[in-house]
């Protein structure tokens, strides 16, 4: 069973643990200042309607996900998406569950929820980037179409889409 957990303090030396990992520094560069991860993830992105939960898989905390509205996000990202297009960015930090078919599930479960508290979603975009392989699959399982390469703020990405 997945479930999608309010991120509070309480995550926050976790959630830094996860940063650390070889699996994540590659594609997630992150801070690993306690004080620092606290102030964007719980004070700075929720200013931006950015909304982030940590993934627990039988209750037992093993990543993060969050979401946003990309037309509102601003600062160089999704100027051109329309309204009702939401961007999901998410990591699985724990390693055992890894490679076990989780990230499709995952992903599948999280677009019923964000459809629950946002009725109006016409998309979801997620940009993992060109190298990140396992991401890719697991989008791609779980529907998602690759659009194209472009330039985000953060470096070249791959832009994809599932279309509602």
């Amino acid at each position: 069973m997945i479930s999608f957990i309010t991120l509070k303090k309480s995550h926050i030396p976790l959630f830094a643990t996860w940063l650390q990992r070889p699996h994540i520094t590659p594609f997630w560069q992150e801070t690993n200042n306690l004080a620092e991860l606290e102030e964007k993830f719980l004070i700075k992105l929720p200013q931006q309607s950015v909304y982030a939960f940590i993934i627990e898989h039988e209750s037992h905390p093993i990543g993060y996900i969050q979401y946003y509205e990309a037309c509102k996000v601003g600062d160089g990202w999704w100027p051109d998406e329309k309204p009702n297009t939401y961007g999901v960015d998410l990591m699985i930090g724990e390693e055992k569950y890894l490679n076990k078919g989780l990230g499709p599930i995952i992903i599948k479960e999280f677009i019923e929820f964000l459809k629950s508290r946002h009725t109006s979603v016409d998309s979801i975009i997620i940009d993992p980037e060109p190298t990140n392989t396992r991401a890719i699959r697991a989008f791609e399982k779980a529907g998602f179409q690759k659009e194209k390469l472009m330039q985000t703020p953060n470096g070249e990405a791959l832009l994809m889409r599932l279309k509602l």
